[in-house]
């Protein structure tokens, strides 16, 4: 089975040789690497992208690039479009740093990513860091995407505790887009998040409610280092599918085919 992961950060110097080695051993074809975290220099950022481009770069087939990037930042809106024009990323990471998605401030920096037809994954959900930054991660603040219909984004971590309330958004968004499967914006990923207790549960929801073209396998990964947890957030979930009674077709589609949908190789 093809196994893609949408969700991997850069936490220091690698290079793809050996994100290739890791990912070969636990059979991982394709991963999602997201550039290390800055909050409050743009400069900073731009190194941070350079560094994670020297990595997908080498192996643009197998390692697509995720530029992580705070709006709020003065001159981010244009750093977020040279990184999807010019270095080669092929959508964003973005965590609402003690901002809401909705705040007009944010508009002009929608606006743009709009025009460029940009796919965003968003931290959603707890968050264990940034202070006391939760609440400002929870999904129902996305829904002021669908007025920028052109723009396409994934809740990471179910959203978990707001399991619920992420698929709510996902309802929302899909009946903004006239249910045209086409125009539909919202995802999710599966990276935990969800405990053990609700895991299967959070799984089986999503699915009914969503259908696997909207869901794609995630683990929170690191390089260099922890890609070794693969294998565990694997087999657990490929072992929840058997038990849904999920075809092999749509496990696939859940482990694979969504991400290279919303996060298409750029090389």
């Amino acid at each position: 089975m093809r196994i893609v992961d949408c969700h991997v950060h850069l936490t220091g110097p690698t290079d793809a040789a050996e994100a290739l080695q890791q990912m070969d051993a636990l059979g991982v074809q394709r991963i999602m690497l997201i550039s290390e975290t800055e909050r409050v220099s743009l400069q900073k950022t731009r190194e941070n992208l350079l560094a994670a481009k020297k990595v997908f770069d080498g192996a643009p087939d197998r390692i697509s690039g995720l530029a992580w990037v705070n709006p709020v930042i003065p001159g981010m809106a244009a750093l977020a479009e040279e990184a999807l024009t010019e270095m080669g990323f092929t959508g964003l990471k973005i965590i609402p740093d003690h901002w809401y998605a909705y705040e007009e401030r944010l508009e002009p920096f929608w606006e743009r990513m709009h025009a460029l037809k940009a796919c965003i994954l968003f931290h959603t959900g707890i968050l264990y860091g940034y202070d006391d930054g939760s609440r400002f991660c929870r999904p129902l603040w996305l829904e002021k995407l669908l007025h920028y219909p052109n723009i396409r984004f994934a809740m990471a971590h179910i959203s978990w505790p707001w399991c619920e309330e992420a698929l709510a958004v996902m309802g929302r968004m899909r009946a903004a887009a006239g249910y045209d499967k086409a125009r539909w914006q919202s995802y999710i990923d599966t990276t935990r998040g969800t405990p053990p207790h609700i895991r299967k549960a959070a799984l089986a929801n999503a699915i009914e409610f969503c259908g696997p073209e909207r869901i794609m396998f995630g683990t929170d990964g690191c390089l260099p280092g922890r890609l070794a947890g693969q294998k565990w957030h694997i087999e657990t979930d490929l072992a929840i599918f058997d038990e849904l009674g999920l075809t092999a077709a749509q496990q696939e589609r859940l482990m694979a085919g969504t991400a290279d949908e919303l996060f298409p190789p750029k090389g």
